[in-house]
């Protein structure tokens, strides 16, 4: 019997977390849940820092070796992790705004957050409690 690595988890775990940071303007409730993983302190409010915190810790693991960017030279090598990685990668590109295939920590940073952005009705960077709900209850049936 097979058995999950840590690094497998935490792939599908990135590849989630990179959903959520970068969907496109119609929101999943899965994308919603996976935004709400980035209430930090547990207020049931994300903050735009706590939104960037969870971008920050994406690029930390993305970047695998430590060069600074997050590319194809980070990709394992082989099996499912490879095709995670290129899926979580492939969701970023959007991120990359030089158009050099590469992701900096600053473009991961400065990249749009149409899911935050589009959740946060009263625009004060944070996402309250009933805003991530009406994001949920907004989400198509899957």
């Amino acid at each position: 019997m097979k058995t999950a690595t840590p690094f497998k988890y935490g792939l599908i775990a990135l590849a989630g977390t990179i959903a959520a940071i970068a969907s496109a303007s119609t929101a999943s409730a899965q994308n919603a849940d996976r935004l709400a993983e980035a209430d930090a302190n547990g207020d049931g409010d994300i903050e735009w820092q706590e939104m960037l915190d969870m971008r920050t810790a994406a690029f930390e693991r993305l970047d695998r070796n430590g060069d600074g960017f997050a590319d194809s030279d980070d990709s394992p090598r082989f099996g499912p992790a490879k095709n995670r990685f290129n899926d979580a990668l492939a969701q970023l590109q959007n991120a990359d705004a030089d158009g050099d295939g590469r992701i900096s920590a600053s473009e991961m940073l400065e990249a749009p957050a149409p899911l935050f952005e589009n959740g946060d009705t009263n625009g004060d960077k944070v996402l309250s409690s009933d805003e991530l709900s009406a994001l949920r209850e907004a989400a198509p049936s899957r």
